[in-house]
This record gives structure tokens, C-alpha cells and sequence, in this order.
């Protein structure tokens, strides 16, 4: 349906989000004060109530029209917009009706006596929260009030546990939790981006707007692995700005799947010959033993952590996702762009929040927030830490050698930073380390191929 709806009102549509808020706020405010009159005998307010229903009535229409104009991209279950629409439209009705009634601009015999306002005001935030309910269901999927609520939930499906990777179906144990954590908020039953949906195998298999997802045996020809691999600038880059993107190895996983398994559902990864850098991640993400060795680097004991450190994190911008259920290991990201050069000493106090779990983190991106030297001090206070995404920042051979003491690294991203070869051999006092991504650095392809040749050394990538 988009390709047929002029951009402009398209463009117009997605103030939607912005202007939905006002008439919520409005009308709760009204009902609010209604209370408060009620309550202290003060009918002096009557005519803040009529202004804030005046108000929200009128952000409701403008709401309307534009939620309307959003609804066009086709994006989303054509269901559940028919209902939170007609809601949003009986919503801003009920409140126009109840302004002209408490204005005395309506005049209806049949009220006298009745409480006609209070039980206006009353319709009018019932219907404000069924609305913004649908609205809630559209954009973060059905579940999303009632998914951790402590009754009336359907419990979530538990993968039975495994003692060896052979007995893993690739789909369930590795493909799809990786869709469900990066993709999911944007394409399900309720929000479809694009036409398209990873709720299920189904509609993986039914693809979106552009077509297949996927093309079984072929990842250079698949969708959903190429608009992963596009600059984060590209308008076709997914996930979008603002969610955390795919790591390498999660991107090592779907390409596996695709190219190696053909895509397939219920394959496992014993009925598979798979390359030995694919069990290695594999096996981390399971929290099984790496029998390759080729990470070398087993998978930490530690404390959980307290949920009010996680709150006060997630406060502070940081994205944290538990690798392994109940392992107490996270991945961090800070968004890209979240930090500048005008914000940079905000990260100083960021990173201080993250040390009470400083020994829990064993994946953190850091990737294009105007990172100094004296940041990766911080860092280096993190003993645990097997994956680390520095790139596009400012950081320079000084500030790796703060984090050399951390022998767990076995991956480091210092793509566009401002290293120079002298930081080879910070590289080789990291024991654990066996890549460094160093394109767009001053590294060059000579002094890359000069490295090569020492035993014991970490593989230097100079591009994709």
C-alpha cells in the first residue's frame, strides 16, 4: 500500500506518535480535576476542565487524522487497526460531547439531575485506555501490557535443555532467539515494517513488501542478512537507529543458517558439517564447552545480578540483554550517537555505573560514542570481557594499552579509530585475542602481512 500513498502524507503520519500523547494528557487531566472539585467542593475549576477537554477533544481529532494517515503505510495487523482506530475515533467523539455538555453548549433535558460529568469524564479516560492499549499492542506486539504480568499470561515456551551442541535445532536454539531479541519489535503478528513478520516459521516463509526473507543455500541474496551488512547510515540498514544491532557472530549464526542449513526449520546441528568458528559461537551462546578451543576462553562463574543495578543501567542509555538464561553474563551496548564530542564527559559517569557488574559483562559495544584513552581506563577494570566494539572512535594505541590486561578478549573491532601498528603488540600481551577488525585505521596492508608471520599473534582484518 505505501507505493501508492504520496510521501508527504506518509511523512505527516509519523507525527502520529508525538501528537498521541496530548490528548491523553489533556483528558486525564480534566477527569483529574473533575475529582478534585468533587472532592473540595470547588467548582471554580469547571472552567479549567472545559479547557482541558476542549484541548484534548481537538488533539484528539488531530491524533486521529494522523494515526489515519500512518495506518496507510500498511505496515501494521489490519485488525487490530480497524479497532484502535475506531476507538481513537470514539474517543474523540465521547470527549467533544462531554466539552459541549459541561460548556452548556449542548443542552439535553434528559440530563438534568444526572451526573452527566463525571460520568462523561469517566467514559472519556475508559475509552482513552483502551485506545492507547490497541495502540500499545500495534507497536510493540499483542502481549506487550500483559507479557510480564504475574497472572492471566500464557508462559513462554522453554527449550528443553541440551548437554551437547549436536543436539540443538539450529531455528529454535540459535536462529530465532536472535530474532525475537533484534527483530521482533518490528516485525510481528501486530507491526509488520514492511509487510514482513518473524513471529513464526509461517510468516519468516511469506516474506514482506520486497519479497522472500530468505533464499535458502544463498546469504548474499537473502534480505533479512543484507540489510545487516549495509553502512548503519543506509535507509535500508536494520535494524533501524535507535535498536541495537546484530553482532558479528549473531550475523555468523543466520548466514550459517541459511547458506549451510538451507534455511531449514527443524534441522539440527548434528545433522551438519559445521566449521569450527560456527561452534565456537554456537557453543557460547548455549552455555556449552567450546570442544574446539578455539575461543579458549571458557565462559566465567558469577554472582547474579541485583535488578535494581540493571534499572539504574538501562536508566543511563545502555542496552543490556542476558546472554545465556540465568548465566548472569550480559551484553551492553550503548547506542551509537548516544554520546558526541559536545556530551563526552557524560560517558565518564556512565561507564562508573556499569562497574557493580563490571565482572558480568562479557560483551560490550561502545561503537561510535566519542570514546577517549582515558574511557578505556574504565574498561579495563572489566576481567571477563570476551567481545569488544570500539569503532569509529577516537581512541588510540595509549588507550588499548589500558585494556591489555584483560585476557579474555578474543575479539576486538577498532575499525576507524585512530591506532597505528604500534598497537600490534598490545595485541599479542592479550592473550586471548584472535581478531582484530583494523580497517580505516593508519594500519596498513604491509605492515598487517609483517605481523602475520609471528607466531601466537591475532588475525589483523583489513576490510570485509
Amino acid at each position: 500500500m505505501e507505493s501508492n500513498v504520496p510521501d508527504f502524507i506518509l511523512f505527516l503520519g509519523r507525527f502520529h506518535p508525538l501528537v498521541v500523547h496530548l490528548p491523553i494528557g489533556f483528558l486525564i487531566f480534566a477527569f483529574v480535576l473533575e475529582l478534585y472539585g468533587r472532592w473540595k467542593r470547588d467548582f471554580a475549576v469547571s472552567m479549567a476542565i472545559e479547557f482541558a477537554l476542549l484541548g484534548g477533544a481537538i488533539s484528539a481529532a488531530v491524533a486521529s487524522v494522523l494515526g489515519y494517515m500512518l495506518s496507510l503505510s500498511g505496515d501494521y495487523e489490519q485488525d487490530m487497526l480497524d479497532t484502535h482506530f475506531w476507538f481513537g475515533i470514539a474517543t474523540t467523539l465521547v470527549a467533544f460531547l462531554a466539552w459541549s455538555i459541561l460548556s452548556g453548549k449542548l443542552h439535553i433535558p434528559k440530563l438534568n439531575g444526572l451526573k452527566a460529568n463525571i460520568a462523561g469524564l469517566t467514559l472519556v479516560v475508559i475509552l482513552v485506555a483502551i485506545t492507547g492499549h490497541y495502540g500499545g499492542n500495534l507497536t510493540h506486539g499483542s502481549d506487550y501490557l500483559v507479557k510480564y504480568a504475574p497472572f492471566g499470561r500464557t508462559e513462554k515456551v522453554v527449550l528443553p535443555p541440551i548437554d551437547k551442541l549436536e543436539e540443538a535445532a539450529v531455528y529454535d536454539y540459535l536462529v530465532n532467539p536472535i530474532l525475537e531479541t533484534k527483530c521482533n519489535s518490528c516485525h510481528n503478528s501486530s507491526k509488520k515494517k514492511g509487510g514482513l513478520s518473524f513471529q513464526d516459521s509461517v510468516a519468516i516463509k511469506e516474506g514482506g513488501k520486497n519479497g522472500e526473507v530468505f533464499i535458502a543455500g544463498n546469504v548474499a541474496k537473502s534480505e533479512m542478512i543484507r540489510r545487516t551488512m549495509l553502512d548503519p547510515h543506509h535507509e535500508d540498514y536494520m535494524p533501524p537507529e535507535g535498536k541495537t544491532p546484530l553482532t558479528d557472530e549473531e550475523k555468523s549464526i543466520l548466514s550459517f543458517w541459511i547458506e549451510k542449513a538451507n534455511a531449514d526449520f527443524e534441522i539440527k546441528m548434528g545433522d551438519l558439517e559445521t566449521p569450527e568458528e560456527i561452534t565456537s559461537i554456537a557453543s557460547n551462546m548455549l552455555g556449552l564447552e567450546d570442544v574446539t578451543g578455539k575461543s579458549g576462553i571458557p565462559l566465567p562463574k558469577v554472582s547474579q545480578i541485583n535488578e535494581e543495578i540493571l534499572k539504574d543501567i538501562t536508566g543511563e542509555g545502555f542496552k543490556v540483554r542476558e546472554l545465556i538464561f540465568e548465566s548472569g553474563l550480559y551484553e551492553v551496548v550503548l547506542p551509537p550517537h548516544f554520546i558526541s564530542s559536545g556530551n563526552s564527559n557524560e560517558l565518564d559517569g556512565k561507564l562508573e555505573k556499569l562497574l557493580p557488574m563490571k565482572d558480568n559483562i562479557i560483551w560490550l559495544s561502545l561503537k561510535d560514542n566519542d570514546v577517549q584513552d582515558r574511557h578505556l581506563k574504565t574498561i579495563g577494570q572489566f576481567k571477563n570481557l570476551q567481545k569488544v566494539e570500539l569503532e569509529k572512535n577516537p581512541i588510540t594505541d595509549v588507550g588499548i594499552f589500558e585494556i591489555t590486561g584483560i585476557q579474555s578478549i578474543t575479539g576486538l573491532n577498532l575499525y576507524q579509530t585512530k591506532i597505528t601498528s604500534s598497537s600490534f603488540e598490545n595485541f599479542i600481551r592479550m592473550k586471548g585475542l584472535e581478531r582484530v577488525y583494523a580497517w580505516g585505521t593508519a594500519i596498513t596492508e604491509d605492515e598487517v602481512a609483517s605481523f602475520a608471520k609471528k607466531e601466537n599473534r591475532p588475525s589483523i582484518i583489513m576490510g570485509m
